[in-house]
């Protein structure tokens, strides 16, 4: 009977299996190059593996009354487990001052002390940093190493120590195991994953609509990508999906203390770390006010906190540091570069104008959309992405749809956060007086390329094609690891 019933979800899905493998061949032969296929007999037997996964996903996504959380929760942690063992080692963007601030903080170290060398660390995991020749764990012969507490000297970053808490659970965990470095690694980006998929789950579950939009988000490849990374954009990442659900829950239901106290926390959490989200407290404005069971007023409240909070933190950038020291000889310094900027207004449309001309290379051309390391994947695979994400964005029906004026603000949320990323990374990332903003890449976007369905979604002429949707999803999804494939092995 079971045989049966395949074989006729076969028959019957055969016209979307068939443009799959047609898809998936396409990116195959994308992908070839013969400097990449090191280990022929590996990608022999992963990439019809991978294959098979695949349509495997895409027969249970099509399963009738199937909810949408089970769906997204599936293909996050398949995809997510892929990436995160197969993934070479220090291979996501700045893994490897990810991952440093993971280990201090798996020492107890909540803030570290840096000095014009860096900071002062266990060094068992240095030897792994060598992505950038293409080394994956077969190739380095430190791979298995065991965990240490000699000491050495590197890079790390001054984000928030919440932000790898999962990612220090997981090097904790190793090291009680007695494990080696490269399995602190893993263990620090399953603990990512692990809570992105949890929270995924649950932001579908909650949400009272929008549960197709949510998915699309949870699955991006990108967002897969980093999730099984140490980054602190796995954090991000993931309090964007709650920011998203309370945001649906609060428009299409009544906003309760508690869905506010939720909201605007989480907002803070990501502000933090990237100043400019602090924009997406305005979300609040979009929010019916017979939604509000109290009064609206603790929200204005809230959101003078939020950026008094977020602009304190952010000051603390502008002050010379060990890090801003070391950085002097690349001429990098935040106090000077707002100097530049009060004696130069004219450079502010300078910036405005280079953010606009970096569109294509920050997508496509030269987009962080996978590896970091060496190796920026196929510009056609993030071409074709994008396409799909805006044509979904644009035309498929969606059961939540925005007012002229609620679309006119989220647009100015968009772009206020769009320009301000800019910004700040032109005050700490690039060199005084320049007139091309350094340090912009693919990642930091993700929370406010969400809103774009919200944005340019054409009602009146949508359509809805789950299969495809889905058929789409899973075969972008499969793009990603054949490029760790291709490119790696």
């Amino acid at each position: 009977m079971e045989l049966n019933s395949l074989k006729e979800e076969l028959i019957n899905n055969k016209k979307y299996l068939i443009i799959y493998l047609i898809l998936v061949i396409a990116l195959t032969f994308l992908m070839f190059s013969p400097k990449n296929y090191q280990y022929w007999g590996f990608e022999a037997v992963s990439i019809p593996i991978i294959t098979i996964i695949g349509l495997v996903l895409i027969l249970f996504s099509f399963k009738k009354n199937l909810e949408m959380e089970k769906v997204a929760l599936v293909l996050i942690i398949v995809f997510g487990l892929i990436m995160v063992f197969l993934a070479p080692p220090m291979a996501h963007p700045d893994e490897m001052n990810h991952f440093t601030r993971a280990e201090l903080l798996s020492e107890g170290i909540l803030y570290p002390e840096k000095t014009d060398t860096g900071v002062l660390v266990n060094d068992y995991y240095f030897t792994l940093n060598e992505a950038q020749k293409g080394l994956t764990v077969f190739d380095n012969s430190h791979a298995f190493d065991s965990i240490t507490d000699h000491k050495g000297y590197t890079q790390t970053n001054d984000s928030p120590f919440y932000s790898y808490i999962p990612s220090a659970i997981g090097i904790l965990l190793a090291k009680c195991l007695h494990l080696t470095s490269v399995f602190a690694l893993f263990f620090a980006r399953l603990l990512n994953l692990i809570l992105y998929a949890g929270v995924a789950y649950w932001a579908i579950k909650k949400a009272p609509a929008y549960k197709i939009g949510l998915t699309l988000i949870a699955t991006m490849p990108i967002a897969i990508s980093q999730v099984s990374s140490t980054s602190y954009d796995a954090f991000i990442i993931t309090f964007t999906l709650i920011i998203l659900a309370y945001f649906i829950k609060m428009y299409k239901e009544k906003a309760e203390n508690k869905d506010l106290a939720i909201f605007f926390i989480s907002i803070l959490l990501i502000s933090l770390i990237k100043p400019p989200y602090i924009m997406l407290s305005f979300l609040i404005f979009t929010i019916p006010k017979e939604n509000f069971v109290k009064n609206r007023n603790y929200s204005f409240i809230a959101i003078i906190l939020l950026f008094a909070a977020t602009v304190l933190s952010f000051s603390s950038f502008l002050m010379p540091t060990a890090s801003t020291i070391s950085a002097s000889a690349n001429n990098i310094s935040s106090s000077a570069q707002l100097t530049y900027l009060l004696n130069n207004p004219s450079a502010v449309l300078d910036i405005i104008k280079n953010s606009i001309t970096l569109i294509p290379d920050t997508f496509v051309l030269n987009s962080s959309f996978f590896h970091y390391a060496d190796f920026k994947g196929l510009k056609a695979f993030k071409l074709a992405y994008l396409i799909f994400f805006i044509l979904f964005a644009v035309l498929y029906r969606q059961d939540i749809n925005f007012s002229k004026r609620n679309r006119l603000i989220l647009s100015s949320i968009f772009l206020i956060i769009y320009f301000g990323i800019f910004a700040v990374l032109y005050l700490i990332w690039t060199p005084v007086g320049s007139n091309t903003i350094l340090g912009v890449q693919s990642r930091y976007f993700v929370p406010i390329i969400a809103l774009l369905p919200f944005i340019i979604n054409y009602d009146e002429k949508s359509f809805e094609e789950y299969n495809y949707l889905m058929m789409l999803i899973i075969t972008f999804l499969v793009g990603l690891v054949l490029l760790t494939i291709t490119h790696y092995y």
